[in-house]
């Protein structure tokens, strides 16, 4: 039988104030990823030195370098000359450098990440500021204490 008068709008309004006070506390990070598009920054100078676009490709991130900030007498467009095997001599502007990472909130792990000016793959992680303006990409050799870190800048 069904519920007319006044018991069924309380329930109702009580329902609707319930789901109101759930979306309100859902934290706003709840949602966030590291997919978007990146400006890499170099840790030590602190200049931009391309962008990364990273989205998700099965049940990881991956990360592709989709500009390159060039000074003027360089390359528009260098290649990997010291990157290994089907990396080799491929131009950086879409090479994929990050590849794996499996989120867990706004952490990242269990990927690796390619230094293109050495060639070198590390182990990587990362994570999205609570506010996900940056990204803290770690790339490291054996544990994460032997590592360097790079703080980049969502641009999208």
């Amino acid at each position: 039988m069904r519920e007319t008068g006044v018991g069924s709008w309380v329930r109702w309004v009580s329902a609707l104030i319930v789901a109101s006070i759930v979306l309100a506390t859902t934290p706003a990070w709840a949602d966030m990823t590291a997919a978007g598009v990146w400006e890499q920054v170099n840790e030590k100078t602190g200049e931009a030195q391309s962008t990364v676009t990273i989205s998700k490709s099965g049940d990881a991130y991956i990360g592709v370098v989709t500009s390159i900030f060039v000074k003027p007498g360089n390359p528009a467009n260098p290649i990997c000359v010291k990157c290994s095997g089907a990396l080799k001599n491929q131009p950086m502007k879409g090479l994929q450098i990050i590849n794996g990472m499996k989120q867990d909130g706004l952490n990242y792990s269990d990927g690796t990440i390619l230094d293109p000016e050495s060639g070198t793959v590390y182990s990587a992680t990362m994570q999205v500021s609570p506010d996900g303006k940056h990204l803290t990409v770690r790339g490291y050799v054996g544990i994460s204490a032997f590592g360097r870190s790079q703080v980049w800048n969502r641009v999208r």
